[in-house]
């Protein structure tokens, strides 16, 4: 196999400036090249004894002899070591000396370097030129760094008298073209550096006195063709890049005279197309790189490549790939072809490839079937994803008998074959397909299998034998299916599960199920009860290869991703899984990492965790159905006229009641699953127990705020509308808005119900967001908690325009003040309660969550239902209507045996529902006003004169009962015709209001209380 040995240790990325393409993989050589045949020293940062043990034999003598003759002659005192340019670094070796002057802002060569320098580093600095006798001297100079400066032209001199240079870097430099005068007399040069910088010419002598070239940087530059003619002179070379350039097309024969190359590296280019010969003379070709350009046709110049062991083209634009593709490279070993709009795949595309081991055709959307293998029999690692596979041929592990990785996600597969034949394979990918069942024979016999991937598949039922023979399974992945049960069968040796997103999925697992889990993930949480008593017990897991990992154990796997780009979620490595499976199991406490993890929305025990709380809600449950229903009775069973802010109030207080009675459905199932809630929590987040509760929650807390915003609206347009046209929206517009109010709640607590938000994301069924909960559902509380704020400030708006009209003494005549106040009372708890909510929902949604679970938890169960209880509590103890309804409702009761014969007035002053208040017939009212003194009115009316008040219509009582029928008779009440007015007048003589009552039955009775 190939290796990446040839490559600099430090050149890990080229991207350089807006030329620079930088891309998966760009910078860096994905694939390896064979070592050089010829054994040289390799490109390290400081040359060892190792390394120059190596030179020849020859060689070392002569410069050992020139040395000695040299020192001999030169005045040195005894003792004295070779002179160091200052601030830079030097290291003698021997005779030798390596400096290190990198990274000192230098805008030139030194002038002091001693003549016994092997290697100088001079990379990073300012040097901009290089004069021809600077570094002349230096003869045993075998490496040379000038990497990361601003040269931008080598004189023709600069380099001669180098003779032992071996590793020359000009990379990341202002070259224009190469410096072929500067490059002629290094005879020995093994390795040369150009890349990054901005070469675009490549005159045809460049290289023509590098006869012992061995490895060519080219990439990063702006070339746009293969320089050929250059190339012809490098008959040693081994190993070269021209990637990260523009070239467009490779001519006919184009590599001709480099019959030693043995790595190839052509990525990142704007390739789209070949020569038929283009690589005709590469007899040594070992590697071939093509990924990240835009070929258009399968590169059939590859047939002359016979010693080929690893293809790369893949992200390119072919759509075909022919019959016999290969038939000229049989030491094929890996195939990477993935990211490509694959139309068609010749039948015999892949067939006889012996020596094939790695085969990935990722992204080939077209693929409809699985390519025949015939003759690939040593294929190790198998990749065909997002293809559209539809089925997989029965015989396919009779071809593929040494299969170890088999990765077919992202496909159509509805139905899988029985894999007993493939008795290597150790890990197997299906996730993202359409699996609806896994049979009995599926896997049998599979020994080494370690790893199934079966998540996102419509997966119902798996046999109760499935897993049976799987001894060696570790890892298994469910996620995303539509499991009911999960056969636990041979699964006793499983480290890591997964079963997330299996909604029907509720039984709990003990942990004699699984003794050596180490990562366990379920659909709920109160499944991980059974491995922990608290939920600091737990911890998240993370990614399904990467869990608990140290850098050394993922560095095999982060090579395997830079080595295969785009196959991040394709587990090749597993030794690495091997080696960290073997350290887990040695611990003596191995940690089980179980999520979600329980906590105090996902309770083990106890649905409330404190009595503090459940006593709590037992009163709120208590105080809020018992204070309403009575609020509800006294105010639609009392014989009292109902204005319409009344009616208002007796609805919330039906708003109310229903948020009691969803409060005590919570405590009902505290009581029934008290000690052991996890048992039942999974079925009750997901029944219908759960939804009912909540949408009566959210339908009576959206209907209280919205009809006390109608009541406030209601006082306020009341007094505007007494005020321009001398009456107030009647009662039955105030009950089809009302009914509007109870649609639109309606609407509000349906939409979980259809994915709009969501109900069992808690046992408390509230579609609030909770601590670990789904962004995906931040929505909806959302826009609930702003519409709500809305409403608030329309009221708190409303009402302050209201007081400051009545602080005038504009509207006092026409107002019943208990319940303007009432209703301002209700505004204010009402607001005051919804704070704290409104500021969890917000603090979710910018992951602020500032408080404690347990303190959230409390605001949702006591502070959120607080208003259903306060509410009636405030119209029992401190409005008067309730005690006029009260005692008219006790009254009602004890004249059910008896009528009064006559409408007496004290029967009407009895009878009467605001001190305040009057009836009046305005038909009536301006005949009488404009009745003659002759007819004895005017004393009468004399005798009973009044200040300013307001006169209001009563309800007509039309009962069942004998003597309701009676009085409505003699006593009549007034119709709909009859409306509110005030009279109000400006001198004292005016400012009375006389009212005369008639005895005879023909002319009205009207009647007044103080």
């Amino acid at each position: 196999m190939p290796s990446l040995a040839w490559l600099h240790p430090h050149h890990t990325g080229t991207c350089r400036g807006s030329r620079a393409r930088c891309v998966p993989g760009a910078g860096t050589a994905p694939l390896r090249p064979a070592e050089p045949r010829a054994r040289s020293r390799p490109a390290t940062p400081r040359p060892g004894p190792a390394a120059r043990a190596r030179m020849d034999t020859l060689l070392f003598w002569g410069i050992l002899l020139a040395s000695s003759a040299r020192c001999r002659a030169m005045p040195v005192e005894p003792g004295a070591a070779p002179s160091c340019p200052p601030q830079c670094h030097c290291e003698q070796d021997g005779i030798v000396l390596s400096v290190d002057c990198s990274e000192l802002g230098l805008s030139e060569v030194p002038a002091n370097l001693s003549p016994l320098t092997a290697y100088l580093d001079l990379s990073m600095n300012n040097i901009s030129q290089l004069q021809p006798s600077a570094l002349r001297h230096l003869r045993f100079l075998e490496e040379l760094r000038l990497s990361g400066n601003q040269i931008s032209r080598i004189p023709g001199e600069a380099f001669s008298g180098l003779y032992s240079l071996k590793i020359l870097m000009l990379q990341n430099n202002q070259l224009s073209r190469i410096p072929a005068e500067a490059l002629r007399d290094l005879p020995n040069l093994q390795s040369l550096r150009l890349d990054a910088n901005l070469i675009s010419v490549v005159p045809d002598t460049s290289f023509e006195g590098l006869l012992s070239l061995r490895h060519l940087w080219l990439d990063d530059n702006a070339l746009t063709e293969i320089p050929v003619r250059a190339l012809n002179h490098l008959p040693a070379l081994q190993a070269m890049t021209l990637a990260l350039n523009q070239i467009w097309h490779i001519p006919d024969f184009a590599f001709q005279n480099l019959s030693s190359l043995v790595v190839l590296h052509l990525h990142n280019n704007r390739i789209q197309s070949l020569g038929a010969n283009g690589f005709d003379g590469l007899h040594s070709l070992e590697t071939l790189d093509l990924n990240y350009n835009e070929l258009l046709e399968f590169p059939g110049a590859i047939r002359t490549l016979g010693r080929l062991q690893e293809l790369g083209f893949h992200n390119n634009n072919i759509k075909a790939i022919p019959e016999n593709a290969f038939v000229g490279n049989p030491l094929l070993q890996t195939i990477h072809f993935y990211d490509n709009p694959i139309q068609f795949v010749g039948q015999s595309a892949f067939q006889y490839l012996p020596k094939l081991h790695t085969l990935s055709l990722n992204g080939a959307t077209d693929i409809r079937e699985f390519p025949d293998l015939k003759g690939t029999t040593s294929l190790e690692v198998l990749t065909l994803t997002r293809a559209g596979i539809h089925f997989l041929p029965r015989r396919m592990c009779q071809q593929l008998p040494s299969l170890r990785v088999l990765e077919l996600s992202h496909n159509q597969i509805e139905e899988l074959p029985s894999f007993h034949q493939c008795q290597q394979l150790e890990e197997l990918g299906l996730q993202h397909n359409k699996i609806h069942e896994i049979r009995a024979d599926t896997f049998m016999q599979l020994m080494a299998l370690r790893s199934i991937d079966l998540s996102w598949n419509n997966i119902q039922f798996i046999h109760p034998e499935a897993f049976v023979t799987l001894h060696s399974l570790t890892k298994l992945d469910l996620t995303d299916n539509q499991l009911v049960t999960l056969p636990l069968d041979g699964l006793a040796g499983l480290t890591h599960l997964k079963l997330q997103g299996n909604p029907a999925l509720s039984e709990p697992f003990t942990k004699e199920s699984f003794p050596k889990m180490r990562v366990l993930e379920v659909p709920y949480a109160y499944q991980c009860c059974a491995y922990g008593s608290c939920s600091s017990f737990f911890r998240v897991s993370s990614q399904w290869e990467a869990e608990d990992m140290s850098p050394e154990e993922e560095d095999p796997h982060k090579r395997t991703s830079e080595l295969f780009p785009g196959h991040a979620d394709n587990h090749y490595d597993l030794d690495a899984d091997d080696l960290q499976l073997d350290l887990e199991e040695s611990k003596l406490h191995p940690t089980i990492q179980c999520t979600p993890s329980p906590g105090p929305f996902k309770p083990c025990d106890h649905l409330f965790e404190s009595w503090i709380i459940r006593l709590g809600v037992w009163v709120i449950v208590l105080v809020s159905v018992l204070c309403n229903g009575l609020v509800i009775l006294a105010v639609f069973a009392s014989p009292s006229y109902l204005s319409p802010v009344k009616f208002l109030v007796g609805s919330i207080a039906g708003a109310n009641m229903l948020t009691g009675i969803s409060c005590s459905m919570l405590a009902l199932v505290d009581t029934l699953t008290y000690g052991h809630f996890a048992r039942y929590g999974a079925r009750w987040e997901t029944g219908a127990g759960c939804r009912v509760t909540g949408f009566l929650s959210v339908l009576a807390s959206q209907a209280a705020i919205f009809l006390l915003t109608l009541a406030a609206v209601q006082c306020s347009l009341s007094a505007s509308c007494v005020r321009g046209y001398g009456k107030s929206p009647s009662l039955g517009k105030v009950k089809a808005a009302a009914c509007c109010c109870l649609l639109l709640s309606s609407v509000a607590a349906v939409l979980p119900l259809f994915s709009i938000g969501e109900y069992g994301a808690s046992p408390l069924c509230l579609p609030y967001p909770i601590p670990e909960g789904k962004p995906a559902t931040l929505g909806f509380p959302v826009a609930l908690v702003m519409t709500n704020m809305l409403c608030f400030l329309t009221i708190t708006g409303t009402y302050i325009r209201l007081y400051c009209n009545l602080l005038k003494g504009e509207f006092s005549a026409v107002w019943d003040c208990a319940m303007v106040k009432h209703v301002a009372w209700l505004i204010f708890t009402n607001c005051l309660l919804y704070c704290p909510v409104a500021f969890l929902t917000f603090s979710s949604t910018l992951n602020l969550f500032l408080i404690t679970p347990e303190v959230i938890k409390s605001v949702f169960l006591v502070v959120l239902p607080l208003p259903a209880c306060l509410n009636p509590l405030l119209y029992l103890l401190f409005n008067p209507h309730f005690r006029d309804d009260f005692r008219l409702l006790r009254q009602k009761g004890q004249d059910k045996g008896s009528f009064p014969q006559s409408c007496r007035a004290d029967d009407m002053e009895k009878s009467s529902y605001d001190s305040t208040q009057a009836l009046v017939n305005f038909s009536d009212i301006d005949h009488i006003f404009d009745t003659p003194d002759s007819l004895g009115v005017r004393p009468v009316l004399d005798s009973y004169s009044f200040p300013s008040m307001t006169l209001i219509p009563c309800q007509q009582r039309v009962g069942t009962r004998g003597k309701e029928r009676g009085f409505s008779e003699h006593c009549p009440c007034l119709n709909d015709s009859e409306m509110l007015i005030t009279s109000e007048s400006q001198d004292l003589s005016g400012s009375s209001l006389r009212i005369t009552f008639f005895p005879s039955p023909p002319t009205p009775p009207y009647t007044s209380h103080l």
